[in-house]
């Protein structure tokens, strides 16, 4: 029974909880303390749940009256689009059927005149092409194409002729054009700096082949209106004349021009992008390196060697000349012994004599065998290289395949290279070593020849 008044008491108070909720009381719930109040309560409870359902139940008849008239009004509305859009549906057609009658009437109203339009427009949008791309477009501005543009424009519409203003204007531009590309003009514009700065200078344009500047030939940009610097220049002989044709007073004079420059000026770029011979050693990688030391090694060793067996000639030649003996030089020295050891026998002298010489033949052939191994070792070397690029060709091949040869073109760069390098140092090294020899063979024999006849005048003498 206390369980059964507990339960009561509970559900009486979430009862009057509710209560206070739905109407938005303040007042704190009452507890009932007897089960007359507790009745009670339930009865409230009831009552107020019955009036809240009374309120939705009207609040619902109310919006379902409201939506249905809404309904009602996007029904009408929708029947009065259906109605526009078939009445526009049906002008549209008759204005089609207009459109084409009209159309039909201009076309017979212009007759020829349709195919002055045609000419107009293609004429007009193929000298705007051409004056966008031209050298020309920095020195006269964008007011032509500008103008090139709208004419063809009305013309493309087939509406309304050119009037005779334009028509003039047009033969104008393309006139001043064809003038232009004949002339060699200097003049004062912006011309954007490898850095990109901006810079006035003075510029001449070869006709609408070159624009030349400070000793620097220039390229047109067409999205900013001016000429710029290219990213590097040609070689030295294609450039000497650009400074000169600048300061020109008058003509002729030779220039450099580059005859594809209307078309794009392929030939200079491509006289632009070749390497230059330094750019090509480089090319060689570590081996071409080695090989280009060994090399200016060698041309150093060879100028050296020379000086020293050119002195050495012009000493023992003198002292071959002279009755004075020197010991300045080889040959004099060895004269020296015969005199020294005067009452020495000939067999004596002479083997005294060639123990001199064999003294002075290392002093005298010195470094010529670096020279000579130099010239052998320089095509080996460029040999080594050869060997080392196919490896890396071949090993791109293997990576990436046949398709683009300029994945293969830093190996077969190192084996052409190095391969060139070496002979182009194992040549010349050649001769400086034939040079220097014949240089020592040739004192050698003078020595000799001169040690030889003291010892016949001894021999002779005693006899």
């Amino acid at each position: 029974m206390k369980n059964i008044r507990l339960l009561l008491l509970l559900l009486a108070f979430g009862i009057s909880s509710n209560l206070v909720v739905s109407e938005e009381s303040e007042e704190a719930a009452v507890v009932p303390s007897n089960p007359q109040e507790l009745l009670e309560v339930v009865r409230q409870g009831q009552y107020a749940d019955t009036r809240e359902q009374r309120q939705r139940e009207a609040r619902f008849r109310n919006e379902k009256n409201k939506q249905a008239k809404l309904l009602k009004d996007a029904k009408d509305e929708r029947a009065r689009l259906e109605r526009e859009a078939a009445r526009l549906e049906q002008k549209f057609e008759a204005n089609e059927a207009l459109l084409v009658v009209a159309e039909e009437q201009l076309r017979e109203r212009l007759g020829s005149l349709n195919e002055i339009f045609g000419h107009l427009a293609g004429n007009t949008t193929e000298a705007r092409n051409i004056m966008e791309q031209s050298l020309t477009a920095a020195q006269f501005g964008k007011d032509r194409e500008t103008f090139m543009t709208t004419l063809g424009s009305k013309m493309n519409e087939g509406i309304k002729l050119a009037s005779i203003e334009e028509l003039e204007t047009l033969w104008y531009e393309l006139q001043r054009e064809i003038n232009a590309s004949g002339e060699v003009v200097k003049f004062n514009t912006e011309v954007i700096t490898t850095d990109g700065n901006v810079e006035n200078r003075d510029v001449v344009r070869v006709g609408n082949f070159n624009v030349v500047s400070d000793g620097q030939y220039l390229s047109y940009s067409p999205s900013r209106g001016m000429y710029s610097e290219l990213p590097s220049q040609p070689a030295g002989r294609y450039t000497s004349s650009t400074s000169e044709i600048l300061s020109a007073d008058s003509f002729p004079i030779q220039f450099a021009v580059d005859p594809t420059g209307p078309q794009g000026g392929s030939l200079l770029a491509s006289l632009i992008s070749m390497p230059s011979t330094l750019e090509r050693m480089n090319l060689g990688g570590p081996v071409g390196t080695i090989i280009m030391v060994i090399g200016v090694l060698a041309t150093l060793l060879f100028f050296w060697r020379f000086y020293e067996l050119w002195g050495m000639r012009a000493g023992v030649r003198a002292q071959a000349e002279s009755d004075t003996l020197s010991e300045d030089n080889a040959l004099g020295r060895i004269l020296k012994i015969a005199e020294d050891d005067s009452k020495a026998d000939t067999e004596t002298l002479e083997l005294k004599m060639a123990e001199q010489i064999l003294k002075e033949r290392p002093t005298i052939e010195g470094l010529n065998w670096v020279l000579k191994i130099v010239s052998v070792v320089a095509p080996l070397m460029g040999l080594f290289g050869t060997i080392i690029g196919m490896i890396e060709t071949f090993t791109m091949i293997t990576l990436f395949g046949t398709g683009d040869p300029k994945t293969m073109a830093s190996g077969i760069s190192v084996a052409l290279v190095t391969t060139w390098l070496g002979l182009m140092v194992a040549i010349p090294t050649t001769f400086m070593y034939a040079t220097v020899n014949n240089f020592s063979k040739g004192i050698l024999g003078t020595i000799e020849e001169s040690s030889t006849g003291m010892a016949a005048k001894r021999s002779e003498s005693k006899a």
